[in-house]
């Protein structure tokens, strides 16, 4: 696991220090900085919640999410696989207050990293994610004020 962490840092850093422009700097007004780096030291201690949501004709978009919660801090792996289209796999890294949750998603996605900004509401056995609008001057997904809690996510068991 630790080798696992420290390659992925490892390609992190190499992904922050080429010279393509940094597009997680792109903050608009209606976005919060939020501490990038993933600290998953407290895994082993933390409550392991997962969720799941099917979409698509055939339910063959598969978008999951595992949550280690340890007080107030919260990591866990979020990916989003769309059937036929590019992937979005990486971790989260954010803070509980409450039922919300608002952190940081570092990912992978056509072998480039970027970060997303996430919120997600827990409702008794269901997680509400916060939907994005497009920035039309950056092209990237942001929050707005039209932006709401209604992408749902259903609990499910943990495979591990």
């Amino acid at each position: 696991m630790k080798r696992l962490i420290i390659l992925f840092a490892a390609t992190l850093s190499f992904a922050a220090c080429t010279s393509q422009p940094d597009r997680a700097t792109a903050i608009t007004d209606t976005t919060v900085a939020v501490n990038t780096s993933v600290d998953d030291s407290h895994a082993a201690v933390g409550q392991k919640m997962c969720f799941q949501k099917l979409a698509g004709t055939s339910n063959q978009d598969t978008t999951s999410l595992k949550l280690v919660m340890a007080g107030d801090k919260v990591t866990g792996d979020f990916g989003h696989y769309p059937k036929e289209k590019d992937q979005r796999v990486g971790k989260i890294n954010a803070t509980r207050d409450g039922e919300l949750i608002k952190g940081i998603w570092v990912y992978m996605q056509e072998g480039m990293n970027d970060t997303l900004q996430v919120e997600f509401k827990l409702s008794g056995n269901k997680l509400i994610q916060k939907n994005y609008t497009v920035n039309p001057k950056t092209g990237r997904e942001v929050f707005s004020e039209a932006s709401v809690f209604n992408i749902k996510f259903d609990k499910i068991d943990c495979k591990n």
